[in-house]
């Protein structure tokens, strides 16, 4: 074999060899990863966040987690399946009102509204940026709706409003870094009743506040967890929720706050109590009966002669009153671990079932 000794291939060899030790520098066909980008302070003012909450003091979370009844959040719930399923209710029967809910069957929750007979359901807080939408409640005319919102800040729920076919919403004051929700209506229609924690101790107390945001006022000022108000139908009264006596039990008051009563007092938590539309009866759910599941009762005006309706294997969140009285709608897991509505007589009769999907949905609220 005949010796190479060119000075030319010695050139092309040496060429090679450079062309191949910068491309292997460079990592072939992709570029050299960018380091990561330092984080940097925004120039612009941070959104406010609410109070950071004590566990002890806060109805929102126990050490065993999120309590079903005091949180707007759906809760999915597991029990023994013990009592038959119920089908859903069919279209034969004509709609005498409709119902105002809760539920995440869209993705987040949101406020949706429907026929009473379970038809007809659309869906009324949607698109970007409207945030988690919960706990809404008729105005007594039926031509707005009231409800709580985190869509300014997640760490912080406001009070809004809205008209009844989900436009015009609006916040009910200005914005304030703490957890404002459970609203409800006075009779008139003029004020706004709701529980926040914007006190300088993170308890919850209960606030009224003119729909015009003006006159804000605490009717409870007590270092307890104060919750879940409802005006009375006649608008002298407003029941609510305390733990001021160690657990959840049921309380009275007039409407500017004074003369507190307690009117339940039992092993269990008694919550989201419901007047009856004639103000002689109070319609609540409660963990009374054992098992750590909540069930319905109804008691009269004056805490007495207190008795359970039905008889559910799940949960139940939020029983209500619809037509006049006759019927009670609420939200169980009776059939599924999460929530489904439900309709009633009142005697705990004829129980039929509104929604039937794999997603939640909970507090329901009624207008005719």
């Amino acid at each position: 074999m005949a010796q190479i000794n060119s000075p030319v291939f010695y050139r092309v060899a040496i060429l090679l060899l450079t062309v191949a030790l910068v491309a292997g520098g460079c990592g072939g066909d992709k570029p050299a990863p960018s380091p990561t980008p330092a984080s940097v302070t925004p120039t612009s003012a941070p959104a406010p966040t609410a109070p950071s909450v004590n566990v002890a003091l806060s109805p929102l979370t126990t050490p065993g987690g999120v309590m079903p009844g005091l949180s707007p959040l759906p809760v999915p719930q597991t029990q023994t399946q013990s009592t038959a399923p119920v089908q859903p209710l069919k279209a034969s029967g004509a709609a005498q009102g409709k119902i105002l809910w809760h539920s995440d069957r869209g993705g987040d929750v949101q406020i949706w509204v429907m026929d009473d007979n379970g038809q007809n359901s659309r869906q009324l807080t949607q698109g970007e940026g409207v945030g988690t939408n919960d706990e809404p409640v008729w105005s007594p005319d039926g031509q707005q709706v009231v409800f709580a919102s985190d869509r300014d800040n997640e760490q912080a729920f406001q009070i809004y409003l809205m008209n009844a076919d989900g436009s015009n919403q609006r916040p009910l004051m200005p914005f304030h870094a703490s957890h404002n929700w459970g609203p409800d209506w006075s009779p008139d229609g003029r004020q706004v009743v709701f529980q926040t924690n914007r006190g300088a101790n993170a308890n919850f107390e209960i606030y009224a506040v003119a729909t015009d945001g003006a006159n804000l006022r605490n009717l409870t000022d007590h270092p307890a967890n104060d919750s879940r108000p409802r005006w009375s139908p006649d608008g002298k009264q407003i029941i609510f929720v305390s733990n001021r006596t160690g657990r959840r039990a049921l309380f009275v008051m007039n409407a500017d706050g004074s003369d507190v009563r307690q009117l339940t007092d039992s092993a269990g938590e008694d919550d989201l109590p419901r007047w009856s539309p004639d103000g002689r009866e109070i319609l609540f759910q409660s963990t009374r009966g054992g098992g750590g599941f909540f069930g319905i009762y109804v008691m009269k005006a004056d805490g007495s002669n207190v008795r359970p309706i039905g008889n559910f294997s799940g949960n139940v969140n939020a029983p209500t009153w619809a037509r006049e009285g006759r019927v009670i709608i609420f939200a169980s897991t009776r059939d599924d671990p999460m929530w489904d509505l439900y309709m009633m007589d009142r005697d705990g009769s004829n129980l039929r079932r509104l929604t039937d999907n794999f997603k939640t949905d909970r507090f329901p609220a009624w207008h005719p």
